[in-house]
């Protein structure tokens, strides 16, 4: 396919103008100061120890659906996904559509959810169910002719989130409701707080990197101004299927929907790799694994440079399964593409804090890291300690003890 040079100069250099500036949002926004002074066991401080702390985990949640978990035909193939997904990530997406998970009434599928949750819970990945209701065929049972009526619709929801509590934290209880209209937000959030007082909720919704979606924004508005509980705003990222979203208009869209105050989470995004032509874009070319690759990088940096968004949820891992063409960030094959390597240069290298060195003479370290949980190792007095440290978004340098036993 022909190129537009004078288009394609016109526009890289915005998108070399804003991606610098995220990296220096990106410092500003997901690091902080620590420091940490290492005392012996009359509470001396150690001059001259060797430090060391490196990152264990993210705050930040990178994510992805993890619809193929044990779906697969070869328990090789079902070990390589899940060992594909925990190197990347530490989030997941579980589903809950009802039309599968109760063909049959009063007999959900809790049994695969559980393991599910159990392999996520050893493996430090953090959940999320999405959806509980949802105005679509999916989110239909086949046995209840239609949506199934509102007293049905609360057990299900105090039922679930009764279940999982302290085990899922995250939900989407009601998917797509500025398009979606016959399930509203108002009283299936407030079933779902006093299921579980301590769910994180989202209120999700599509179309919206592509022109703000004002219906969802006005809804979100109402929702704050009615009293109705939610702590998210999730923003998918894949309407249209073919479009580039230019990065200005990223942060355009993100500025917008973070003025309500709440936190952003982007819920599914899905670059394909499909071969068809990049729409809405200054780029004339088609997606292929190095243009789906090249804009995730650029998506994940802009995203995660803004303050206000907390998550980032691909949709779906492997091409197998995936619900677009080309949708993974693996192949069928389970082989990864370049958009997996990438990010996982990102998330796991760049995005990642490893410091040494030795400690001064009042005994203190000090390091700039991202935002996470840490291991700190002391080597001193002829033996080794070890303790981990979170380092909390907040202000001000944190400051830390260790002391030696």
């Amino acid at each position: 396919m022909k190129s537009s040079k004078g288009s394609q100069r016109r526009g890289k250099n915005p998108e070399e103008r804003i991606l610098k500036k995220a990296a220096q949002a990106i410092e500003k926004n997901r690091k902080r100061d620590a420091s940490i002074r290492v005392l012996d066991s009359r509470g001396k401080p150690v001059a001259n120890a060797p430090i060391g702390v490196e990152q264990l985990s993210h705050d930040f949640l990178f994510g992805c659906n993890i619809y193929m978990f044990d779906q697969f035909k070869t328990p090789r193939e079902n070990q390589v996904y899940k060992r594909r997904f925990k190197d990347l990530l530490n989030y997941a997406t579980t589903g809950f559509y009802w039309k599968w998970y109760e063909p049959e009434q009063g007999k959900p599928n809790y049994a695969y959810t559980d393991k599910v949750v159990s392999w996520c819970s050893r493996n430090g990945i953090r959940l999320k169910g999405h959806p509980l209701l949802w105005d679509h065929e999916a989110g239909r049972p086949t046995w209840a002719g239609g949506q199934p009526p509102e007293d049905v619709q609360r057990k299900r929801v105090t039922e679930i989130l009764k279940r999982f509590a302290g085990k899922i934290e995250f939900w989407e209880v009601v998917n797509e409701a500025a398009h979606c209209r016959a399930v509203q937000i108002d009283r299936p959030y407030h079933w779902a707080l006093q299921a579980d007082p301590k769910a994180y909720l989202i209120v999700n919704d599509f179309e919206v990197m592509a022109n703000g979606y004002p219906p969802f924004l006005q809804m979100l508005r109402e929702a704050i101004h009615n009293g109705v509980p939610f702590d998210g705003i999730g923003i998918q990222a894949h309407e249209p299927r073919t479009m580039r979203f230019p990065l200005e208009q990223v942060q355009s869209v993100l500025d917008q929907y973070a003025a309500l105050g709440k936190d952003l989470h982007i819920t599914e995004f899905t670059p394909a790799s499909s071969g068809e032509p990049i729409t809405g874009s200054h780029l004339e070319a088609k997606w292929d694994e190095a243009a789906q690759a090249d804009y995730a990088a650029k998506f994940y940096t802009v995203c995660f440079a803004h303050p206000s968004v907390v998550a980032i949820t691909w949709w779906d891992l492997c091409d197998h399964g995936s619900w677009l063409k080309g949708g993974g960030m693996l192949r069928e094959d389970l082989s990864p593409k370049p958009v997996y390597e990438i990010l996982r240069n990102l998330i796991r290298s760049r995005w990642t804090t490893k410091a040494k060195g030795r400690t001064d003479g009042s005994g203190r370290f000090s390091f700039r890291g991202f935002l996470g949980t840490y291991l700190v190792t002391v080597k001193a007095q002829g033996k080794k300690t070890e303790r981990k440290l979170h380092l909390a978004r907040g202000r001000g340098k944190l400051q830390a003890e260790i002391r030696l036993r």
